[in-house]
């Protein structure tokens, strides 16, 4: 699913059209960037891999320079600094809220002594 994704869209970089979602600040690109991708995440995915379980792929970077990763069954997420989120159950899920910041942003997770962000019941 990642190679097909970055076949499609590898090299863009699309800028959101709302820059506030309703619990972030949407103000940076949705990247995909296929060499920088694959370039250093794979330790970086089995860490999410540990935490979240199954198989995540790179393929590309979002808000605040986190790896955006793909699941092998669809689920989209993004990883930095300490937290993981979701962007969707579909890359274009993933799509409509890194562009639109339709929703409220999903914290998966947090490292211990991180406070979840942004705040929700979901960490």
């Amino acid at each position: 699913m990642a190679e097909e994704i970055l076949a499609s869209v590898g090299g863009l970089s699309i800028d959101p059209v709302n820059g506030v979602g309703p619990n972030f600040r949407n103000d940076e690109p949705y990247n995909f960037d296929p060499f920088a991708a694959g370039s250093g995440q794979r330790d970086l995915a089995e860490e999410v891999e540990g935490v979240l379980g199954g198989d995540y792929f790179p393929i590309g970077e979002w808000l605040s320079y986190s790896s955006v990763f793909v699941e092998a069954g669809g689920r989209v997420i993004a990883s930095g600094m300490g937290w993981i989120w979701e962007l969707g159950s579909t890359f274009e899920d993933s799509l409509e809220l890194a562009v639109c910041g339709s929703r409220p942003l999903i914290c998966l997770h947090s490292d211990p002594g991180l406070d979840p962000w942004p705040k929700s019941n979901s960490c």
